[in-house]
């Protein structure tokens, strides 16, 4: 069947012979044709969705209530800020002092 060439170029690796492609079997179940209709979630999702929507509103808004506790993270970062403007405010003040001793005004 094959010729001299061919076999050589087998040998080779080349072979530019056409490759048959391979046939699909016939199964005695052929594929169903799948229907077109959009899948849908079921009722109580729906629902859910329909009851959450425009409920999610941010909660930094609102002012803290008379009788909320702040967490000690929030707490201990808040009490870090004052501390830092107070020295900031301090060394504020001692330095107007030392320019006013420094260069008395006239």
């Amino acid at each position: 069947m094959l010729s001299e060439d061919q076999k050589k170029k087998l040998a080779q690796g080349k072979d530019n012979s056409p490759v048959e492609a391979p046939q699909a079997s016939t199964s005695k179940n052929p594929p169903q044709p799948v229907p077109n209709k959009p899948k849908q979630a079921p009722k109580t999702n729906q629902k859910g969705k329909q009851k959450a929507k425009g409920k999610a509103k941010p909660k930094w808004n609102k002012p803290y209530p008379q009788n909320y506790r702040i967490p000690k993270k929030e707490k201990t970062a808040m009490d870090n800020v004052f501390n830092m403007a107070r020295t900031l405010m301090e060394f504020k003040n001692k330095e107007e002092e030392r320019l006013n001793q420094s260069f008395p005004k006239k």
